[in-house]
């Protein structure tokens, strides 16, 4: 998701600032160069068990489900910047009666067609480390939304009164934003001098308050971070593991392609290739054309194959600012209120930036909803 001319590194000292600077900005999304780079991805939903409808119980008899194919197009940045927020449930693996495996959200009015049951995904031999959730479990599940940024300057109309936004990433490894908000750091990959700046940048974000950092962006995606499941094991093992014992950490933040390479199924090669050796304590998604209904299933999806707390660290809907707006509320009355979804615990789009959630510098009618509705 990073289209991006980066700066030479004038000083070690300075990269991870300069490089976190330069990938934003050209990541700037060039999420839109992203859109660009990577024309359409299939992604398709084959697997049900119980169909739940706003309003209606989880244990309710199942549905049948139209299992619809959908074309995504992957905006840069949906697939390779990182998120972080308070407010979610430890590692563990909620209870049965907490998430219903496998379940299909649709709309009331979808028509419904012949299913098709998808065989069980194998669980990942994966280490848990013994961090504590820093979420806030006070007043029970409660969704942490965080500002996804490049230019710092642009954050402060989403601090207004009222605000429910509580953490801030710029896919970098520096605080930049003014914010005051929690910040969780990326290590974007692993060459352009990132590792080199890491521990020392790392270090400074846990000593401002960050409680949790994000690991490789979209390393699934060969214009990101680009690694194989393999390396990035590798990789993680190497330069998160050693935080797990400060800090929660996440998995790299890959995709929502269905290529056999590429979302879920490079996060399945990821696992395996950890051998239980990888420290993760949730997983980063990144979501990218899609409606309401599909994002939701597939945070069901790789819940349910994965078994780990969620943060959706990119987000993006298709079509015009009404219909953003509609997915947005549907996604947030979901995320926000029902306890299928407590296993997310944090949410950002994607971006604060002209022309993503602003529009001739004021917030769209989607931002205001994402940032102080519901």
């Amino acid at each position: 998701m990073v289209s991006k001319s980066l700066i030479a590194l004038a000083a070690a000292t300075f990269a991870g600032e300069t490089l976190a600077a330069s990938i934003h900005r050209g990541h700037e999304h060039h999420h839109l160069g992203k859109r660009d780079m990577v024309t359409q991805m299939v992604t398709r939903t084959a697997w049900t068990t119980v169909t739940v409808t706003l309003g209606q119980s989880v244990n309710a008899a199942p549905t049948a489900v139209d299992n619809n194919t959908k074309l995504t197009k992957s905006r840069s940045p949906s697939s390779s910047t990182a998120v972080a927020a308070p407010a979610e449930a430890s590692s563990a693996a909620p209870s049965s009666n907490t998430i219903a495996h496998n379940v299909n959200v649709v709309d009331a009015a979808a028509s419904p067609s012949a299913t098709q049951n998808s065989a069980p995904a194998a669980t990942p031999s994966t280490t848990t480390t013994t961090v504590e959730s820093t979420e806030d479990q006070s007043s029970g599940h409660r969704l942490q939304r965080g500002l996804a940024y490049n230019d710092g300057k642009l954050l402060q109309g989403f601090l207004g009164s009222g605000s429910k936004a509580t953490w801030v990433y710029n896919w970098g490894q520096v605080d930049d934003s003014g914010t005051g908000l929690e910040f969780v750091p990326m290590l974007w990959g692993v060459d352009k001098g990132f590792p080199q700046s890491w521990d020392a940048n790392a270090q400074k974000a846990i000593d401002a308050g960050s409680k949790a950092f994000l690991s490789f962006n979209e390393p699934d995606l060969s214009s990101q971070s680009n690694m194989s499941p393999q390396d990035a094991a590798a990789n993680h093992i190497k330069y998160m593991n050693p935080w797990a014992e400060k800090v929660r950490i996440s998995s790299p933040s890959i995709t929502n392609s269905d290529d056999p390479n590429m979302g879920l199924n490079w996060m399945q090669k990821f696992f395996d290739a950890c051998n239980g050796q990888c420290k993760v304590d949730f997983l980063a998604l990144h979501s990218y054309g899609t409606d309401g209904p599909t994002v939701l299933n597939h945070l069901l999806d790789a819940y349910s194959r994965f078994e780990k707390p969620v943060w959706v660290t990119e987000l993006g809907f298709d079509g015009d600012d009404d219909k953003k707006n509609q997915a947005m509320e549907y996604v947030l009355d979901h995320l926000e209120n029902n306890s299928t979804f407590s296993f997310v615990e944090r949410f950002t789009y994607f971006m604060v930036a002209e022309g993503e959630m602003l529009r001739n510098s004021q917030l769209t009618t989607f931002a205001k909803t994402f940032a102080y509705g519901a």
